[in-house]
């Protein structure tokens, strides 16, 4: 059973994330052999305050 987790900053809609969804399950069924059915897609949503990288803030740029 894969289990894909996305790590994004937040903000994405509902629709953005089940297009994402539908396509990483596509691509793991494609690439993987998995049955559709028994892959997960799990979404961090994650604030600009608790992400950084070079060194600053995602909520600073």
């Amino acid at each position: 059973m894969p289990v894909v987790h996305v790590n994004l900053i937040e903000g994405r809609t509902k629709e953005q994330k089940k297009a994402m969804a539908e396509e990483i399950t596509e691509s793991v069924h494609k690439h993987a052999g998995a049955p559709k059915q028994v892959i997960t897609v799990v979404f961090h949503d994650i604030d600009g305050d608790s992400w950084a990288a070079g060194g600053a803030l995602f909520s600073d740029r």
